[in-house]
C-alpha cells in the first residue's frame, strides 16, 4: 500500500513538473470578437494589427501596443474583459492597459516606406491585413503571417507580406517584410524605395535617440500621452500618471536614421522581391517580473 501511495506521490509531482514546464511565455491569436485583430504577446508587451472588417475606421497596418505589469500573459483576459464585463482594456486595472494610438500611423514598430524623388522623402503607411496563418505556435515561440493585399506607394499598388516572431527572454519582436508589385511591368516607375521600422511619436520630439552605427532608434513618451486614456484613467482613479513606455526599432544596415511625418524611422534601400527583416520592442516603467503584481 505504502509503495502504490509513494508511486501516485511520484507521479503527481511529476504532473506538476510537466504543468510547470510548459506554461506558455509568448501567445497570439486571431480575434474575431474584436472586428478581426491579430493580437499578440510576449513577456514584456502585447501588441496587435488591425484587419479587414476595421476598415470603416481607416486603420493602418501600424502595430497597436499593450502594456503589461508583469510576464503574465493578457491578451484573452483584456478582450474578454473589454467585450463580455464591459471594463474597458484602456484602463489599468493592475495587469496594464492599453493607452496607445495608433490611428494610421505605423505605430509602434509597424513598417515604413519611404520614397525618394529628387531629393523629397515622402512616407506610406499601409491599411489593416486580408488574411492571417499561424506558422508556428510553442510555449517559448510564436510565429505567424499576414498578408496585405493594398499596400499603397507612390501610386502603385503593392503586396506585403508580413511574418512576426516572438520568441521567450527577449522583449525584441522579428519582422520579415516581402513587398511584391502585382504589376511587374510598372517596377520601373516606382521611386527609390527606403524600408524599415518606425516608431510614430505622440508626445514630444524631445524624447528620442538615434544609434546610427546598428541601425537603431529609441523613444519614449507619457504612457497616456492620449488624452482619451488619460480622461478614462483619471474618472477610475484620479490620477492621469501611468509612467512611461519605451520603444525600440532595429533596422539591421539602415542607411536613414530620422524623423520623417512624425515617424521616428530606422530604414534600408529596398527592392521589390526582397526580404526585410527589422525588429521592435517595447517596455513599460511599471513592469515587473513578479507573476503576482
Amino acid at each position: 500500500m505504502k509503495k502504490i501511495l509513494f508511486f501516485a506521490l511520484v507521479l503527481l509531482s511529476l504532473t506538476a513538473c510537466h504543468k510547470e514546464a510548459v506554461q506558455p511565455k509568448v501567445y497570439g491569436r486571431y480575434v474575431p470578437e474584436r472586428k478581426e485583430d491579430f493580437a499578440w504577446e510576449n513577456e514584456y508587451a502585447a501588441f496587435r494589427l488591425y484587419g479587414a472588417a476595421l476598415k470603416p475606421e481607416n486603420p493602418s497596418n501600424g502595430v497597436d501596443l499593450w502594456l503589461k505589469a508583469s510576464p503574465e500573459l493578457v491578451v484573452d483576459s483584456f478582450y474578454y474583459r473589454e467585450h463580455q464585463l464591459g471594463l474597458p482594456y484602456h484602463i489599468n486595472y493592475g495587469k496594464g492597459l492599453d493607452c496607445y494610438k495608433v490611428g494610421h500611423t505605423c505605430g509602434c514598430g509597424g513598417l515604413v516606406v519611404l520614397t525618394e524623388e529628387e531629393g523629397v522623402y515622402k512616407t506610406w503607411i499601409g491599411g489593416p491585413y486580408d488574411r492571417w496563418e499561424i506558422l508556428e505556435q510553442t510555449p517559448d515561440r510564436f510565429v505567424f503571417r499576414l498578408e496585405y493585399d493594398s499596400l499603397l506607394v507612390a501610386g502603385h499598388i503593392l503586396h506585403e507580406s508580413l511574418t512576426i516572431t516572438a520568441e521567450a527572454g527577449t522583449a525584441m519582436n522579428k519582422a520579415e517584410v516581402v513587398l511584391t508589385d502585382p504589376s511587374p511591368v510598372t517596377h520601373h516607375q516606382l521611386p527609390i524605395l527606403y524600408a524599415g521600422g518606425g516608431i510614430y511619436m505622440h508626445d514630444t520630439i524631445d524624447h528620442f535617440e538615434v544609434y546610427d552605427q546598428i541601425g537603431m532608434v529609441f523613444y519614449e513618451e507619457d504612457a497616456l500621452s492620449d488624452k482619451q486614456a488619460a480622461q478614462m484613467n483619471y474618472d477610475y482613479n484620479g490620477s492621469t500618471s501611468q509612467g512611461r513606455i519605451y520603444i525600440t526599432v532595429q533596422t539591421p544596415e539602415a542607411e536613414i536614421t530620422d524623423i520623417q511625418d512624425g515617424n521616428l524611422i530606422a530604414v534600408k534601400p529596398y527592392a521589390l522581391g526582397d526580404t526585410l527583416t527589422y525588429f521592435f520592442s517595447a517596455t513599460w516603467s511599471e513592469w515587473s517580473d513578479n507573476a503576482e503584481n
